[in-house]
């Protein structure tokens, strides 16, 4: 009896460590992860590529497909069942819905809606916002601004400023001075010199500048199109990261407090959105990388740090398979892409402006360097045929029978489309779309308070939840 007793008392000892780090324990650090665009697809097409190209960037799993709560979340937004990036965004960051383009108001454009980030500071947390596209896009604005529009970059910079967050860090912010606004007044420099806010390009000063600046603002020296990080896929060496960015956070951020940190993998969206399935993966494990650091953390701290990953929506309507290949798919061919789509499109335009009347040669000469066909990857009838309509459109008078998203991120030449295209088709990936699609998005959860994330979704309860998890009442 004295025997079965113990056992008895060292399970329900054992029971009670290891719901310890889901159910007892509040988390004192939180990461908020949001891949803008990311469907389940696209995780399973990042995987599939890793397991393709063996030890990719030295990774072979993606971060958080091992997390264990993996459930859905519905994506609608107030006035729409297809949503847009700043409808989503302030869903998932202030448990309300919206309609389409709004930014932390409620539909009508009438109340505020705040944000789980302003929560967490007024709760004596440190607060920062992190995104491989500029601070004042869409989805980083949600959790500090309220705007009719998400296009009101200079005066979502302005609050920004207002918001009194620890850490902000990006490729930069697009209207600083308010030469888009129609009503521009203080520039967002002199506002932040105000109030104290530091802003530097320099990822070596993070450490020291955070501790004496209320406020420290990082943009990228070496930003891309749009005042964003370069694609992953077109990513030099010296070129900060989203997974740079993310540590710098942790460094700005860990204190005895605790803090909220929400870091966005915003291009995973604008690669979607042209169909660029290359530079569409490797941002997704770019965003892994990011999620790694996080996960680094957690293994320091396992009984206080939470980490929910999610999309704000599905972008491209991707699919692991296409009519072409039936059952077959050979994603590792989307090695031989070289740069993303938006940059193969430039070096066309450069081709075309140094020499007007280049052949279909010197073109298939580039889309052989550059997307491997015509030297790895074998074209037929139909190929050839798609490529001979495209070299007379941008190199010739003939007119683009395309149809491409009206939001293109990277603008595009139909030659360079139809290149990206065939070798996507050959690789065994589908599209049926170059906008947003209503799919739910998949929510991945790791660490305290995880098991208030189970079941089926929509994008309003995930960050009620986290709120709930950390013991923080609005």
């Amino acid at each position: 009896m004295k025997r079965a007793l113990y056992l008895f008392t060292a399970l329900a000892a054992m029971l009670f460590a290891s719901c310890s780090n889901t159910e007892s324990h509040k988390p004192k650090y939180v990461f908020y992860f949001i891949g803008d665009g990311m469907g389940i697809q696209h995780v399973n097409a990042a995987q599939l590529y890793l397991d393709s190209v063996e030890h990719y960037n030295n990774q072979t799993r993606i971060s958080f497909l091992d997390f264990p709560v993996n459930t859905f979340a519905t994506t609608y937004a107030a006035n729409r069942y297809v949503t847009g990036s700043a409808a989503a965004g302030t869903a998932l960051s202030t448990g309300s819905k919206t309609s389409i383009g709004t930014i932390g108001l409620s539909a009508d454009h009438f109340d505020s809606l705040f944000s789980i980030a302003k929560s967490f500071k007024e709760a004596g947390y440190k607060v920062g916002v992190v995104t491989s596209v500029s601070i004042d896009h869409a989805t980083p604005a949600a959790f500090y601004a309220h705007q009719p529009k998400r296009g009101n970059y200079y005066e979502i910079s302005l609050d920004l400023v207002r918001s009194g967050y620890h850490f902000f860090a990006s490729g930069g912010i697009k209207d600083p001075t308010g030469k888009g606004s129609s009503n521009p007044g203080i520039s967002f420099f002199e506002l932040a010199e105000q109030n104290g806010v530091v802003l530097t390009d320099r990822i070596d000063l993070i450490d020291s500048l955070s501790k004496t600046s209320k406020t420290l603002v990082y943009n990228a020296p070496n930003y891309a199109s749009g005042n964003s990080l370069q694609y992953e896929i077109d990513r030099r060496q010296d070129d900060v990261s989203l997974s740079d960015l993310t540590s710098a956070a942790i460094t700005a951020l860990d204190n005895p407090t605790g803090f909220f940190l929400m870091v966005e993998g915003g291009k995973i969206d604008w690669a979607a959105h042209d169909n660029d399935g290359a530079a569409t993966i490797k941002e997704v494990i770019a965003f892994s990388q990011a999620i790694a650091r996080a996960l680094e953390f957690y293994n320091r701290y396992p009984d206080e740090t939470l980490i929910v990953v999610t999309s704000d929506h599905e972008t491209g309507g991707l699919s692991i398979g296409n009519y072409q290949n039936g059952y077959d798919n050979y994603l590792g061919l989307l090695r031989e892409q070289k740069i993303s789509q938006g940059n193969l499109a430039t070096v066309f335009k450069s081709l075309k402006k140094d020499n007007p009347k280049a052949s279909l040669k010197d073109v298939k000469d580039s889309l052989a360097h550059y997307v491997g066909l015509y030297s790895t990857i074998s074209t037929d009838d139909i190929d050839n045929a798609e490529l001979n309509r495209a070299f007379q459109v941008s190199f010739g008078n003939a007119k683009s029978s395309k149809h491409y998203d009206a939001f293109n991120y990277n603008g595009v030449s139909d030659i360079a489309a139809t290149g990206v295209a065939i070798l996507n088709r050959k690789a065994g990936l589908g599209w049926t779309s170059y906008s947003h699609t209503g799919s739910p998005v998949p929510v991945y959860v790791k660490g305290a308070g995880q098991d208030l994330f189970k079941g089926e979704m929509t994008n309003t309860d995930i960050p009620l939840r986290i709120l709930k998890a950390s013991g923080i009442n609005r």
